[in-house]
């Protein structure tokens, strides 16, 4: 499972460079600390008429074409690997290369249940290769919503590495290098050859470090830096 992430960097260039996009100052979810359901993100996907890369804006929890409701996405932040080609939902989305895109993150967060009751959880928030940028594998769908145009995503999830093991059973689908990203994106593969993509990060990539409970709830608090860092941990 995966329902908060980071992606802490402002650096439009940086991102851009690394993913090969084109990224001003509107684009969304740069800076953030506690990146949660619902809220506007940042993702890749490709042109359909120049077969570029471009940002795209999107709503994280997928509205599905049927949904009546935007209350659908909150129970659709996640897509299960192990159930993509058969899901109504998510089947028909991993089967075409439009669908299919990168959600940018630097980290994310699962929780470690409180010895005590009273206790608030403690979040635990997970890098790759040191806190560089990555790309979740994402599916994602646009339509119509109150006569605009709505695109909304959702995280691909497969079981857990030997590193996210130790807090959760599940883990986002890290791609793992560009040329895998690339094929997530416009490669000309079957629907179980992408769904072969979607497997645990190698270990070996991946560091944990406790995180500040004051992100469990979101909005309690501006989001910042302290929000990376436990208590006992925060600098003077």
């Amino acid at each position: 499972m995966c329902g908060r992430y980071t992606l802490t960097t402002s650096d439009q260039r940086r991102l851009g460079n690394r993913f090969q996009i084109s990224l001003d100052d509107e684009a969304p979810g740069l800076g953030r600390f506690n990146v949660a359901p619902t809220q506007e993100v940042l993702t890749v996907g490709t042109d359909p008429d120049s077969g570029e890369r471009e940002a795209v804006a999107s709503r994280w929890g997928l509205v599905p074409f049927w949904a009546k409701d935007l209350k659908a996405g909150y129970k659709m932040i996640n897509a299960r690997n192990d159930r993509l080609l058969q899901s109504k939902a998510y089947g028909p989305l991993v089967r075409k290369s439009k669908n299919r895109c990168l959600i940018l993150a630097d980290g994310f967060y699962e929780w470690l249940k409180a010895e005590k009751p009273k206790e608030p959880r403690q979040p635990v928030r997970f890098t790759v290769d040191g806190g560089e940028p990555f790309a979740f594998a994402g599916l994602t769908v646009t339509r119509e919503w109150e006569g605009e145009p709505l695109t909304s995503c959702t995280i691909v999830t497969t079981e857990a590495n030997d590193v996210v093991g130790s807090v959760h059973d599940r883990m986002p689908v890290i791609l793992p290098n560009e040329e895998v990203e690339q094929a997530w994106l416009t490669g000309d593969l079957s629907a179980e050859e992408a769904v072969s993509l979607c497997i645990p990060l190698d270990p070996k990539r991946m560091a944990a470090k406790p995180a500040n409970p004051i992100l469990n709830k979101v909005g309690g608090a501006k989001e910042g830096p302290d929000f990376l860092e436990a208590p006992d941990q925060e600098s003077d």
